[in-house]
């Protein structure tokens, strides 16, 4: 594919180096504890001090380590990981590694045990131990914390229970093989338990005391904040360095310009938002390996897409190939035919979505206005230029058929999930940017399964319910992939929303960023990143 092969040619050396960097380090710090010997390689390739500027796209809300969300780099919770850590994380290769904590293990996927690293402590000078993860899990069950979390701590929080100082033992009420994944992904963060009490109910007066790499310094809202290095961080000599910035910044444009004239070190984003900024001098790309869908929300409780029909319309009305080379004003994209992409061990080439057919689509239009059903919807995003190019696009071709009314409906980017999330307030929303993820769990649950956090279409199936319950509960990939199948059936006879293309996210960097190690969705390990005195990524 052209897009392919723009991306490998830009991001080949970098990509090289910092692999094998990354595959050092990330196979001594997992469930096993540390090998000093490869810790003392990457160490050798690091530098130590400087101050480093990562662009987000979006403010932090609140500092409460419950309120989580977005596994993505430049996303709300790199932040909060600078100054908390992840308890434990998913490496590349989707498995769960110990992060803050030595390890998460089970043996039958039912009784999980947690054990804590020796001797850590808050910044405050409070233990980091199981007393205060097991705070930390009991105030994201609570309804009251409004933690995205909830239902899933809540689930299993009565059969948690404190060993030793060191050691946390969970039972399950059922079993469950991803849920290291699923709480690395959606519950990782442990705050001092006196900070947190200190501000009562008061969610705006918490001040972030963790014990992870970086210590906050300040927060400009809406522009920019500074954390400054952890001197007792427990994985010494990490973090490297002395201070790290996130620089708020928007839109896509204002970002890569920032970083090409190095007003910043880092933003995550695609090749084809990058175009020939990323050939320019001091610049590299460094790909996030981890695929994921670009997708749409049809609202499935109240409008037009309560009718199936509606949805095999949109679907067979627009050609998605055409649609992502509107979205990215590049050709060849490969179009998913299901939620699962040809890379995964769980794709299914029997169960395929409706293709693009002008004329089904226009029957099916027809047969609605017919039934005194006219397809007549509101399409929310927000006010990116290229999710107004999409959402054109989409106006022009849906409205070229007969018995169609669209209208679109643009919003500031913070405003988007309270309005589709919260206030279910469209027909159909389109979330920018891909929803990635390493491996299927958490996020296929969280989309499709009834109340799930990302679900926000507020889809409900019975079927699909019992075929995910199916997948989590055993431990043999046998019977995970016939689960998945189903999964993959089920999507393709009830359209839940609407898939249209996938991705894999990049990094524009300076050439000097260095210690390039991802994980969850995309989330850089902080305590690695380093600045290199030359160039880190020449050829």
């Amino acid at each position: 594919m052209k897009i392919m092969q723009f991306a490998r040619n830009a991001a080949s050396t970098r990509t090289i180096r910092a692999a094998a960097l990354a595959m050092t380090l990330l196979g001594t710090s997992g469930l096993t504890g540390v090998n000093s010997l490869a810790f003392a390689q990457a160490d050798a390739e690091a530098v130590s001090g400087g101050e480093m500027t990562i662009i987000a796209g979006s403010d932090i809300k609140s500092w409460d380590p419950a309120i989580t969300s977005g596994t993505f780099p430049g996303g709300p919770m790199d932040q909060l990981d600078a100054v908390y850590g992840f308890l434990v994380y998913v490496d590349l290769e989707g498995k769960v590694q110990g992060g803050m904590a030595e390890s998460l293990t089970s043996e039958d996927a039912t009784v999980w045990t947690l054990k804590l690293r020796p001797d850590v402590k808050f910044t405050d000078g409070n233990p980091y131990d199981a007393e205060a993860v097991l705070y930390n899990w009991k105030r994201a069950a609570d309804p009251e914390t409004l933690a995205p979390a909830q239902p899933f701590v809540s689930s299993w929080i009565d059969g948690a229970k404190v060993i030793d100082p060191l050691t946390i033992e969970i039972t399950l009420p059922t079993p469950n093989r991803n849920f290291g994944s699923t709480l690395a992904q959606s519950a990782p963060f442990v705050a001092s338990p006196a900070a947190l009490e200190a501000a009562g109910d008061d969610k705006a007066a918490i001040k972030p005391v963790g014990a992870g790499a970086f210590i906050f310094e300040d927060w400009d809202q809406g522009i920019s904040l500074s954390f400054k290095k952890n001197p007792d961080y427990w994985d010494q000599p990490r973090p490297y360095l002395d201070t790290l910035k996130f620089a708020i910044i928007p839109e896509t444009n204002s970002r890569i310009s920032t970083v090409v004239q190095g007003g910043a070190q880092m933003m995550a984003g695609y090749p084809y938002q990058f175009g020939a900024n990323a050939d320019a001098p001091g610049i590299a790309t460094h790909e996030i390996p981890i695929p994921g869908l670009y997708r749409a929300y049809f609202n499935q409780v109240a409008g037009t897409f309560t009718d199936h029909r509606a949805r095999e319309a949109f679907y067979r009305a627009v050609d998605p190939a055409r649609l992502m080379q509107a979205y990215t004003q590049l050709e060849g994209y490969v179009t998913p035919t299901n939620y699962f992409t040809q890379a995964s061990p769980y794709y299914e080439p029997a169960e395929v979505l409706p293709t693009y057919d002008p004329a089904k689509a226009q029957e099916l239009f027809d047969a609605l206005a017919a039934d005194g059903k006219p397809f007549k919807i509101k399409l929310v995003s927000y006010t990116n230029s290229d999710l107004k190019r999409l959402t054109s696009y989409l106006q022009q071709v849906l409205t070229a058929y007969e018995n169609v009314e669209v209208e679109v409906e643009l919003v500031d980017q913070a405003m988007l999930k309270p309005q589709c999330q919260t206030q279910v307030n469209f027909d159909l929303c389109i979330d920018g940017g891909v929803l990635v993820a390493n491996g299927a769990e958490p996020i296929i649950s969280n989309m499709l399964k009834t109340g799930g956090v990302d679900n926000w279409g507020q889809y409900s199936s019975e079927a699909m319910d019992g075929y995910l319950d199916a997948a989590n509960a055993t431990m043999d990939q046998t019977e995970v992939k016939a689960a998945y199948a189903d999964v993959q059936k089920v999507i393709a006879e009830d359209l839940p929303l609407y898939i249209f293309g996938s991705e894999t996210r990049y990094l524009l960097l300076r050439d000097n960023a260095g210690g390039i190690v991802p994980s969850n969705g995309g989330i850089l390990q902080k305590q690695y990143l380093y600045l290199c005195e030359d160039a880190c990524a020449a050829e």
